[in-house]
């Protein structure tokens, strides 16, 4: 039996790594699926804000790629701009002989160019679907909700998303897609691939009275790196924070730093600049715990990579990874509630090594429940195959 061809599109790629968790998430799937299907990258030569292309790569064509971590290569094109043209995107796309198109994201060119090809006629053969990736949340559209709002209607009004299908990585995800899209669409679930979990862990020592934390994420509105930094100054107890992950928005990080300059002599903060996809977990392992207030995950790459090795997370309720105090793994908080915040970070400061030895334990165990809870590869051939069959009937 022949294998399907999937196309992938997406802005950033392997060996990018600054955009994060859907970078991670393409590589892992494409790993998990090889087998099964044969995939095509379709991305730009670019690392997110950077103006240099990647080193090694063929810009305007097809590239055999080798992934980390396996022997596995796989068929990239490394577009030579950021934004290609409408006319460039179809012809890359009949060129790999697609039955599907796999677009990542939301509201970019990649996302809606092959959108209105579809719409065009110009893509009959392609099914097309969408994986929003948490963009739908309700937390993500309360972020410029008045351009979004304009943008969801446009797409819905030009009938731009009829006749495709949707990717949604959690139940909570299908549930936000069908608010907006209705149930016409056709929408399948299927986890986001993580690496694999550490087998073990070993004890640590965790000094009373103090607490290692560390942000790793783009640093964005979303992320709620400033609500931390206003919060964390109220702190009395002894409290470091290395910052990592890339500056998508300077007028953001702006506010940030001031904050930063403003905190007492108890808070230690200090960015560290960005941490390559292969080290986050040998990271991770360095630190208390990872904090991550954010606004809304699909996933949260960082937040499941930190569990995967044992170190607990504090996180808000707009995530997969919830009901974390129960499992012992980690902490929930309500990021509308300021108050909340520093006395949080204060309490977990003043836990003990053996308390504390708990809820990493408890954080591995979530980890590996979820990446051995999961059916990859049946709910990813669900989704493309039926995606496919409906394209052609």
């Amino acid at each position: 039996m022949n294998k399907k061809v999937i196309a992938v599109v997406y802005e950033y790629f392997y060996p990018g790594y600054k955009a994060g968790g859907p970078i991670q998430s393409l590589v892992n799937m494409v790993q998990a699926l090889e087998q099964v299907y044969i995939f095509k990258i379709i991305t730009s030569a670019y690392d997110l804000n950077s103006e240099n292309t990647y080193e090694g790569v063929q810009l305007d064509t097809w590239n055999s790629m080798q992934l980390p971590g396996s022997n596995l290569s796989v068929n990239v094109w490394y577009d030579s701009t950021k934004k290609p043209s409408l006319k460039k995107m179809q012809s890359v796309i009949l060129s790999c002989g697609a039955d599907a198109v796999f677009i990542n994201g939301f509201y970019t060119p990649q996302f809606l160019y092959p959108l209105v090809l579809k719409k065009m006629g110009r893509l009959k053969k392609q099914a097309i679907i969408v994986s929003p990736r948490g963009m739908l949340q309700a937390g993500a559209l309360a972020i410029k909700p008045t351009q979004k709002k304009i943008y969801l209607a446009l797409l819905k009004l030009l009938g731009l998303c009829r006749h495709i299908s949707f990717h949604a990585t959690t139940n909570d995800e299908a549930t936000d897609i069908v608010k907006i899209f209705g149930n016409k669409p056709f929408v399948a679930i299927a986890g986001n691939v993580p690496k694999l979990p550490m087998e073990n862990i070993a004890d640590t020592i965790k000094k009373e009275h103090s607490l290692k934390l560390v942000y790793l994420s783009v640093i964005t509105p979303k992320k709620n790196l400033l609500l931390l930094l206003q919060q964390v100054k109220d702190c009395k107890q002894q409290i470091g924070l290395h910052i990592y992950g890339p500056i998508k928005e300077d007028w953001y990080w702006k506010k940030c730093t001031d904050e930063m300059l403003n905190l007492p002599p108890n808070v230690l903060v200090e960015y560290k600049g960005d941490m390559p996809a292969h080290i986050v977990q040998q990271t991770l392992k360095q630190y208390d715990a990872l904090v991550l207030l954010t606004k809304g995950e699909n996933f949260g790459h960082a937040l499941y990579e930190s569990l995967s090795v044992g170190t607990p997370v504090l996180t808000s309720f707009f995530t997969p990874w919830n009901s974390l105090q129960e499992k012992n793994a980690g902490w929930n908080i309500d990021i509308e509630d300021n108050r909340t915040i520093a006395t949080t970070i204060d309490e977990l400061a003043l836990t003990n090594n053996e308390q504390w030895n708990r809820f990493r334990h408890g954080a591995l165990q979530v980890a590996t429940a979820y990446y051995f809870g999961q059916s990859f590869v049946k709910d990813y051939s669900h989704l493309f195959n039926k995606s496919i069959e409906l394209n052609y009937a």
